[in-house]
């Protein structure tokens, strides 16, 4: 993975109707609770394809509907 449990992830938060820069990493608020992923077109303009860095997670399509808040990720600090 590319994000690690105690990271510390530098956002810009995003209007829902944001104009999404493909493949880029995105913190979404769900109904599921936050997600750090990637996000790609979807098979439809109502929904997204996301990824993770980490190939232990299969792509999924995600309803725009299902998302509450969107931030861009900027950065990351990490402690080590």
């Amino acid at each position: 993975p590319k994000y690690y449990s105690g990271d510390i992830v530098a956002c810009k938060r995003m209007p829902l109707d944001t104009f999404f820069q493909w493949n880029k990493v995105y913190v979404l608020d769900t109904e599921q609770g936050p997600l750090i992923k990637r996000v790609k077109r979807g098979a439809t303009d109502e929904t997204l394809s996301i990824f993770s860095d980490n190939p232990d997670y299969e792509p999924f399509e995600l309803p725009r509907t299902k998302i509450y808040h969107i931030a861009l990720v900027v950065g990351v600090i990490r402690l080590e």
